[in-house]
């Protein structure tokens, strides 16, 4: 039954603005809306995820990728974000813990504008 609803659910959407290190990321998903700011490079901050957990996080740059490392009450975890060559942001997600090394991947497009009547 989950896994029918889940398969029924829209796609997540992401927004963002960028002013030199400073971002601010929306991720709309059918759990709700998640908002997250902060400064690559800065100090360690905390963001709240969609199931209103409490996250520790720290923003970097790695070759050009934009790196988020995170601890969450089911461990610390890995995102990577990178706008490739054809304007695509490419999102990753990994696992820090253990041997295992799970990995999560999604690409979004920009969504054109629509014209308006």
């Amino acid at each position: 039954m989950h896994r029918v609803a889940l398969e029924q659910a829209p796609w997540p959407s992401w927004e963002f603005q960028q002013d030199g290190d400073f971002f601010l990321f929306m991720n709309h998903s059918f759990l709700g809306s998640m908002r997250e700011e902060f400064e690559v490079g800065g100090a360690e901050y905390e963001a709240v995820d969609l199931r209103r957990q409490l996250l520790r996080c720290r923003a970097f740059w790695e070759d050009g990728t934009l790196v988020l490392e995170k601890c969450s009450p089911q461990g610390r975890f890995r995102e990577e974000r990178l706008i490739d060559d054809d304007g695509l942001l490419r999102f990753t997600l990994r696992s820090l813990e253990g041997g295992g090394g799970a990995r999560f991947g999604r690409t979004f497009e920009r969504r054109q504008a629509r014209p308006f009547c």
